[in-house]
């Protein structure tokens, strides 16, 4: 076993090793020689078993640590990737919609041809009808992942999976097994529906989870709460509704201005009211409901439960996805399953803010064993563990400068990580390599602290610098009008006219 793996003092230490009060943990971290960073392949290896960020070159340069960043460029080619897949659906999309146009007028009697050009400004038309409702939804969510907020990469790797990739494998898939399911000669009017019930479900709750499950899998350390989870998995749910929206919407605009002959902006409007209003939780709510799955495998040690709570809560938005594609599919109440589908939002929402909770008390708890230790203050668990004065912190950050708002950032981010680290430790889903990663965040926090907003209690909500800005701006208002006054006043003075003294006459 080696010293990374047990971190204690040396034997002979040279002198005493202060385990309690400020700079505990750097004295450790010196007499230890497990403080000498390990760079070593094994080393490396070691930390991505555990969920742990790669030890990087002491004395890189910011440019330096950006290029060698292997995921920088994975969410670079995953993008390319994305927009790719964008284009060649929105090519397969246009040519099937031309075509089907063209076919079912031609048997009419009165063939119209469609233009690319027509298209495209139809689906310009369609794409503003549908920003709204993504709009809100995106913001639900990243509110929603606010006590260890994702990064910003891992949101947008998210939502661009459901809309590409998510919906080019749906739309193969399901066009595939429609084909497959349908029955020739007289059968029953909702035949044409069994793809939507049978196949759908499967296929699109799979092909929007995959993104979580592979970031559950690499990047593991990043989603440790219910809440990141939920978002991940709702975002990605979110991008695929998105792009779905708007590819019901064209048809539906395209088929009643060219076949149909009724007032294409009504339709559209009509089945906006429907999809982007009335019905808009179905994808978001089905797929955070399977992650609610992924979230008990996470934090579990047992190798069964890992691998059968993400199933279970898979087959769980599968079912839910059934029942709501079956009942719509055969003419049940919009207005009924639109009140059962916001209900259930209302209830996961509700149970999201109970887990608030239990988050909040589990930082609290394990910030407490770094206290004991005397790594942290006695007001850190208090401090950031609470929900409103971590946002109170964060606002008046904000208002504060670049400089402090980057330093109360990073130290909240650095605490919030180093709770959760603990966390792992004490479920016992990483090994000691762990304590390595908590000498580097104890280090962080000592660097930021001085420069940090560190408590809440009697922290006014406009920071000083905000309150003499404002101050000097009055006061140089006042002085200007001030100086300005008595020109003022003597340019708007009127002569009174008298009669003139006699005695100041001259006389011609």
């Amino acid at each position: 076993m080696t010293d990374a793996e047990i971190w204690r003092p040396s034997k002979k230490p040279k002198k005493t090793v202060r385990t309690i009060g400020a700079g505990a943990a750097e004295s450790v971290m010196s007499a230890s020689r497990a403080g000498v960073l390990d760079l070593s392949p094994a080393a490396q290896a070691r930390r991505v078993r555990n969920g742990l960020p790669l030890a990087e070159k002491p004395g890189l340069k910011r440019w330096q640590r950006i290029v060698r960043n292997h995921y920088l460029w994975f969410v670079i080619a995953l993008s390319i990737f994305y927009f790719v897949s964008l284009f060649v659906t929105y090519r397969s999309m246009g040519s099937n919609l031309i075509s089907e146009i063209s076919r079912v007028t031609s048997e009419a009697g009165s063939p119209v041809v469609i233009t690319w050009s027509g298209i495209n400004e139809a689906l310009l038309l369609v794409t503003g009808k549908a920003v709204p409702t993504a709009i809100c939804f995106l913001v639900a969510f990243i509110l929603l992942d606010r006590i260890r907020p994702t990064p910003w990469a891992m949101k947008w790797v998210a939502f661009g999976w459901g809309a590409s990739v998510s919906v080019s494998i749906s739309s193969i898939v399901n066009t595939w097994a429609g084909a497959l399911m349908n029955a020739q000669g007289p059968v029953d009017p909702s035949q044409g529906a069994r793809a939507a019930i049978y196949s759908a479900p499967f296929v699109e709750e799979a092909a929007k989870l995959t993104i979580v499950f592979w970031l559950a899998i690499f990047l593991r350390r990043r989603l440790v709460a219910v809440h990141q989870l939920v978002t991940m998995a709702g975002l990605s749910a979110l991008g695929f509704a998105f792009v779905e929206n708007i590819v019901y919407y064209l048809r539906s605009y395209m088929f009643a201005a060219n076949i149909s002959g009724e007032d294409p902006l009504k339709e559209l409007n009509t089945l906006v009211l429907m999809r982007g209003v009335a019905t808009a939780f179905g994808h978001p709510l089905f797929t955070s409901i399977a992650a609610l799955g992924f979230v008990v495998g996470l934090v579990n040690r047992s190798k069964l439960v890992r691998f059968l709570a993400p199933v279970a809560g898979y087959l769980v938005a599968v079912l839910g996805h059934m029942m709501f594609n079956g009942l719509m599919s055969v003419g049940f109440s919009a207005k009924v399953a639109s009140i059962c589908g916001w209900v259930g939002v209302l209830a996961l929402v509700i149970y999201l803010c109970t887990r608030y909770v239990h988050q909040t008390r589990n930082i609290r708890s394990r910030l407490e064993d770094f206290v004991k230790m005397g790594w942290l203050s006695q007001n850190d668990p208090r401090v950031y563990s609470s929900f409103f004065g971590r946002m109170k912190i964060s606002i008046v950050a904000v208002l504060s400068g670049p400089k402090v708002c980057a330093a109360t950032w990073r130290l909240m981010r650095s605490i919030t990580e180093l709770a959760y680290l603990r966390d792992a430790e004490t479920r016992g889903l990483v090994d000691a390599w762990s304590l390595e990663r908590q000498r580097d965040l104890i280090l962080t926090v000592e660097k930021y602290r001085p420069k940090a907003i560190t408590d809440y209690r009697a922290l006014p909500w406009i920071p000083e610098n905000i309150r003499g800005f404002f101050r000097r701006l009055i006061s140089q208002i006042k002085a200007r009008i001030a100086t300005l006054s008595p020109n003022r006043q003597g340019s708007k003075k009127i002569q009174e006219w008298r009669t003139p003294d006699p005695s100041q006459r001259v006389g011609v």
